[in-house]
């Protein structure tokens, strides 16, 4: 799993070096920039998840680093902690209303500064996922309208089609209503992608093996997969605890992985279903294939229904996916190096007796 990164900005290499030491300690991945120009290129290609920012540096100051970043749609959401000799009130509101979100006086406590950190880590993670439940009960309202619209008039066209193609002898005109035919049976297809994301809104959760639904789910996609001569390869802890799952919707969600990941998969490809205990009460789940992987910058909004129009495959069925996740109190992340395939991980937290 992507640790969570920090991006240290300070052009004094003293303090580069204690604050790094200690987020790496605290099991944060770290980068540096020794001024703000160097700190915006940075920003671009190591994508931190917090930014720890001097205000005094050569060629860029903090502030009109901060200014930029706050300005930006792509960076706006990163935290960024300014840390200074600045001690001045006028100095902290300036830094303030750029929009950092902390300003600490140097010397500062590194035991304060990893508190900070983690107090602001968590309230990013709130606050994305928050945008994400908004995004996801838009689309919940859109749904019902879209299936409704679109599911009648193609039973009438396909029907149509249908009557018309066992009337006529013409060779060229069975082509052209054999691509229509093939064209309604899409969009018939993307109408059940959307029935079933709104069947997916909610989740009746009750005490169930996680093995048995990876099983079931595997037995289910064995032909497609087969069709593509994936060889599928698992290895599940024996006898785990039971976790509270929604039987058919968690089922769904690992059905659309799998699919995601035979779809990315090379013919005669593989892939790696693993169950293992993970540290906090969870059971995780991984899903590894070795297709060509995600675009960095597709990946950050891998979940989001309204970034791409794709309705199958990778756009709405993760969509499900992560709705479903959310539901069972879990976690999804999804990692993908670009030409070295997708690693897809799911966390549920296990029954806790008493």
């Amino acid at each position: 799993m992507r640790k969570i990164r920090v991006l240290v900005v300070d052009d004094d290499e003293g303090n580069v070096v204690l604050l790094t030491s200690k987020l790496g300690v605290d099991g944060y991945e770290t980068d540096v920039a020794y001024d703000g120009l160097e700190a915006l290129k940075k920003v671009e290609t190591f994508n931190p998840d917090l930014i720890l920012l001097d205000i005094m540096m050569p060629r860029m100051d903090g502030y009109e680093v901060a200014r930029r970043l706050k300005a930006s749609e792509k960076t706006r959401y990163i935290p960024v902690i300014m840390l200074t000799a600045r001690g001045d009130v006028e100095d902290k509101v300036l830094g303030l209303d750029i929009g950092a979100e902390e300003y600490l006086c140097k010397p500062v406590s590194l035991v304060e500064v990893s508190a900070r950190v983690r107090s602001l880590l968590h309230m990013k993670e709130l606050q994305m996922r928050l945008i994400e439940m908004e995004k996801l009960a838009s689309l919940g309202q859109l749904v019902d309208g879209i299936a409704h619209e679109i599911r009648n008039p193609l039973m009438t066209i396909g029907g149509l089609a249908r009557r018309v193609k066992e009337k006529i002898d013409d060779e060229q005109l069975q082509g052209h209503i054999n691509l229509i035919i093939h064209e309604v049976e899409r969009l018939e297809n993307l109408v059940k992608r959307v029935d079933e994301y709104k069947n997916a809104q909610v989740s009746e959760l009750k005490k169930g093996d996680l093995n048995e639904v990876i099983r079931e789910s595997l037995e289910e996609i064995k032909d497609i997969a087969a069709a593509k001569a994936i060889d599928i390869k698992f290895s599940l802890m024996q006898d785990p605890p039971l976790l509270m799952i929604d039987k058919t919707n968690l089922k769904k969600a690992i059905l659309n992985i799998l699919q995601n990941s035979i779809d990315a998969a090379d013919r005669k490809g593989e892939i790696k279903i693993t169950t293992m205990p993970s540290e906090g009460g969870y059971i995780e789940l991984v899903i590894k294939d070795k297709g060509g992987g995600i675009k960095a910058e597709a990946l950050k909004d891998i979940f989001n229904p309204f970034y791409t129009s794709k309705m199958t495959g990778a756009g709405l069925g993760l969509t499900i996916a992560y709705k479903i996740i959310q539901d069972h109190k879990g976690d999804i992340t999804v990692e993908s190096p670009e030409g070295k395939g997708t690693i897809v991980s799911i966390k549920l937290p296990v029954v806790r007796e008493g």
